[in-house]
């Protein structure tokens, strides 16, 4: 099984990083037909061929990945668009 994991440094604070992930979750939902749910602090993702978990913190992000065979294929293009929406609504810290 293929694995993603990510943990990204963000200024946005808890609150923050937990309305990002909110807004990640949202597009998940709409393109790709997911589920989510809520745990503590913790975001889990579920779906064809995904099972994930994005765990805001105060200080990181961390975004964890298990890709069945469907989606395996494309680990790479998963990985790219995390980081890219990772870079556009939790930037680095200065």
């Amino acid at each position: 099984m293929a694995h993603i994991n990510i943990l990204r440094a963000h200024s946005l604070g808890l609150d923050g990083a937990r309305q990002a992930a909110e807004a990640v979750a949202a597009r998940l939902v709409a393109e790709f037909g997911v589920r989510t749910s809520w745990t503590g602090d913790i975001l889990r993702v579920e779906g064809r061929g995904v099972k994930g978990a994005l765990e805001a913190q105060p200080t990181v992000v961390r975004v964890t990945a298990s890709l069945g065979l469907v989606a395996r294929p494309f680990r790479r293009a998963l990985h790219r668009e995390i980081v890219r929406e990772l870079d556009r609504l939790a930037p680095l810290p200065a």
